[in-house]
């Protein structure tokens, strides 16, 4: 089968893991240096990375990690359990904080793409189970092991993570996952209470009890469950827009304080500045007609939606003090601030059509 092409800028996966991974080689003893070699990631940007990262990055960085294990399919599920629900971000609360595990699951699956889209989970329904595996969406180059590596973590991290949002003296059963590899020696397998592991299996995937499905979740919480969700929402915007400017837009629309420097925005978009330009360009816009288009919407929200003071709204859109920003939209000059207020609307609508 002939790899389908995809721009490296279309694959990113959520920084959070690169935290996990992080974490998980200090208490194996392997150095920041060794996770780091040929990953183009500088020490500073491993502990304050953007928060999507390039998936090749992601990828090499796992590489480094899974070469320095001495036993990898033993240790995957150590890697596993470093995945706590915060490890997932908002798609962590808002599947936390379901209803139930049958609503749990079905976030899960929409908005798991908010932190890897190279992927998606796939789940069945079967007589007795629902199935849970991962599937690709590209051809993938890398060595299967290292593949299974990873997803077996993913699994081991949803069914220990599934287990502890349940109430354990209702359930019947056991999640089981099967791996599709021979049993290594000293499998740890009493670090899965609850699960049952049984390998030389055709395929990887997890089965949950059909029965848990409905069972309340411990922590439930609608209220909570549903800002997560919006904010999941909000990130699949940001990864599904495949026009650079709308991306741009979703990015510069969740920043608060100083905007991002033209070179910090292109590489956050994984390119360099000249090539983030010229496309801007193609396009017939610059990144500062960009930022201040976005900085007119959030002006004219704060301003009509809000009773905060120039000063608060210079500080929110990343101004030193009101005076500059004042200057910055100088076509505003000469109302009182009652005025700015009551025909701010209108005043934007005549300097556009200007």
């Amino acid at each position: 089968m002939t790899a389908k092409h995809v721009p490296s800028e279309h694959l990113l996966s959520s920084s959070d893991y690169l935290s996990v991974v992080r974490d998980f080689a200090l208490s194996k003893g392997i150095s920041i240096e060794t996770l780091l070699r040929d990953s183009d990631l500088s020490p500073s940007d491993f502990i304050n990375p953007p928060k999507l990262v390039n998936n090749f990055i992601v990828t090499k960085v796992g590489i480094n990690l899974y070469n320095e294990l001495s036993n990898p399919l033993c240790e995957t599920i150590e890697f596993g359990l470093c995945m706590t629900a915060s490890s997932h971000g908002s798609l962590g609360i808002a599947v936390q904080c379901a209803a139930n595990l049958n609503e749990a699951y079905s976030i899960l699956k929409a908005f798991y793409n908010t932190r890897i889209n190279s992927q998606d989970i796939q789940m069945e329904k079967e007589a007795s189970h629902l199935k849970v595996f991962l599937k690709n969406k590209y051809e993938m180059t890398e060595d299967k092991a290292l593949q299974r590596f990873f997803d077996l973590a993913t699994l081991f991290s949803i069914a220990i993570n599934t287990l502890r949002a349940l109430d354990q003296s209702r359930l019947k059963g056991q999640i089981i996952i099967n791996v599709d590899a021979q049993a290594p020696e000293s499998f740890p397998y009493h670090l899965l209470n609850g699960t049952h592991v049984i390998f030389d299996q055709p395929e990887l995937s997890m089965l949950i009890p059909q029965e848990w499905l409905e069972i309340p979740l411990s922590i439930a919480n609608p209220d909570i469950s549903k800002a997560a969700v919006e904010k999941c929402e909000d990130e699949m915007k940001l990864l599904c827009s495949s026009d650079l400017i709308g991306k741009v837009r979703i990015h510069l629309q969740q920043i608060e304080g100083a905007m991002p420097s033209l070179s910090d925005i292109a590489e956050r978009f994984h390119m360099s500045s000249a090539t983030f330009k010229r496309k801007l360009k193609e396009k017939e816009t610059t990144y500062q007609a960009l930022k201040d288009e976005i900085r007119i919407e959030l002006a004219t929200k704060l301003i009509k939606d809000t009773d905060k003071s120039f000063e608060d709204i210079a500080e929110i859109l990343g101004y030193s003090d009101a005076s500059n920003f004042t200057k910055a939209f100088k076509s505003w000059l000469g109302l009182t601030p009652k005025a700015f207020r009551h025909n701010l609307t209108e005043v934007l609508s005549t300097n556009k059509s200007n």
